[in-house]
């Protein structure tokens, strides 16, 4: 394999780890944020971190980068499952703000892989996605600034 292209799918791996690392991170947050909106958006998040994964794995197959055999249950058993921090200690202010360096962290992933060459199904399937997050964090940054979650 030429090394730009390991080089790539290196980065794209990586970048899944991330989304499902994400996606984990948002199952927890609903389980252990006190505030119900909250709980719904972090529900909208991680339904959007999973069709994320799903669509890059999909990405993978049509690259020729995905093994047969690997599914995105493969992947998740794969993906880092500890929680940085522990949400029963924390409370809803102090979640968001992890969630915001989790996704700031996604978001300069993105960006070093859009520096890469890439096919154009991958380099519009990522500029998407990232869009997305960076829509959706925004959005995040404004819930800090709101009146006491709860």
């Amino acid at each position: 394999m030429k090394t730009i292209e390991k080089t790539l799918n290196d980065q794209l791996d990586v970048l899944l780890d991330l989304i499902l690392e994400n996606y984990e991170g948002f199952q927890n947050a609903i389980k252990f944020a006190s505030d119900d909106n909250l709980k719904i958006y972090f529900e909208k998040k991680s339904q959007e971190s999973k069709e994320f994964a799903t669509e890059l794995i999909g990405e993978f197959e049509f690259l020729g980068i995905l093994d047969e055999d690997e599914s995105l249950l493969d992947y998740v058993k794969r993906a880092w499952t500890s929680i940085k921090w522990v949400f029963s200690a924390c409370d809803d202010e102090k979640i968001i703000n992890e969630i915001m360096t989790a996704e700031q962290e996604l978001i300069e992933k993105y960006n070093a892989i859009l520096q890469l060459q890439l096919r154009p199904s991958t380099r519009t399937l990522l500029t998407l996605q990232k869009e997305c997050i960076e829509s959706n964090l925004i959005y995040t940054k404004q819930l800090i600034r709101l009146p006491k979650l709860g």
